[in-house]
């Protein structure tokens, strides 16, 4: 079965990656999302938030700056990857000091739009306005819990391992695809914000 679904997700990988290309000199999030469907398919890649974020009952290993990263950490450097310089907007963000004192070198969910907002080019919409209408890139939040990029049709692809049911004992890679595309809708979202251009 896991070499079905692994087959499944590479097919859906390369189409998304190909259908996004052609686009990629228009819009340069396709960049970011191209990158993030890299290390989605790439099984040394796994879901870690870090130890600065660990406690007794979830001890955490690894890295969440990678080759692990969070829902989170995997937005913010797939979005440097393309040239957006958002982590600096992270450090210098007022959280960056008061909430981690400097440990925690990308934001959280609930820290990537005021970043975004001071790199500019961003516009934030409601879910409810464009849940009929997302565009590859968009960037899919809940900021008190979850962020993902839309890939296209109808599919996420985000860092979610430790909700996904399967168990483990917070090693990387422990329970298979903890890096993986899903499906967009019924997740409660609330905001979505899209590259509109400076």
């Amino acid at each position: 079965m896991r070499k079905i679904v692994d087959g499944l997700f590479t097919g859906l990988a390369v189409f998304l990656l190909m259908s996004g290309s052609a686009s990629a000199a228009v819009n340069p999030v396709e960049k970011a999302v191209d990158w993030a469907m890299q290390i989605a398919a790439d099984n040394r890649h796994g879901y870690s938030q870090g130890k600065e974020n660990a406690t007794a009952s979830r001890p955490y290993t690894g890295s969440r700056e990678g080759p692990d990263y969070d829902c989170s950490s995997l937005i913010y450097h797939a979005l440097e990857q393309a040239g957006f310089p958002i982590i600096e907007a992270w450090q210098q963000n007022p959280d960056y000091s008061r909430r981690y004192n400097g440990r925690q070198y990308s934001g959280d969910a609930d820290t990537i739009w005021p970043d975004l907002q001071k790199i500019g080019g961003f516009t934030k919409y409601s879910w409810q306005a464009v849940k009929d209408n997302l565009k590859r890139g968009d960037i899919l939040c809940d900021p008190e819990h979850h962020v993902a990029f839309y890939a296209g049709n109808g599919w996420t692809v985000e860092a979610k391992g430790v909700q996904n049911g399967q168990g483990g004992d917070w090693s990387t890679g422990d329970q298979g695809g903890e890096i993986d595309c899903y499906s967009a809708h019924g997740r409660g979202w609330t905001e979505v914000y899209r590259y509109t251009g400076k």
